[in-house]
């Protein structure tokens, strides 16, 4: 099966790709987990993006994190 994602990313051009994950999380563990994660990614990670935001939904118990890559 195809990815339609990754068939885009093979066009030969700039590019920026974003992705926005919405998180289910019904305790403070997956939250932090979330959280977490995200941490380690701008400890580990920074040059791997342009920009990485974490957004908690208020009354929802749901974590929004949207990422933007740069890509040749």
């Amino acid at each position: 099966m195809k990815s339609i994602i990754n068939e885009l990313k093979k066009i030969d051009t700039r590019k920026n790709v974003v992705t926005s994950i919405e998180y289910e999380c019904p305790t403070q563990e997956k939250e932090d987990e979330v959280f977490d994660t995200v941490r380690e990614i701008l400890v580990d990670d920074l040059d791997s993006f342009s920009k990485i935001t974490y957004d908690i939904v208020p009354g929802e118990q749901k974590i929004k994190v949207e990422v933007i890559q740069h890509l040749k």
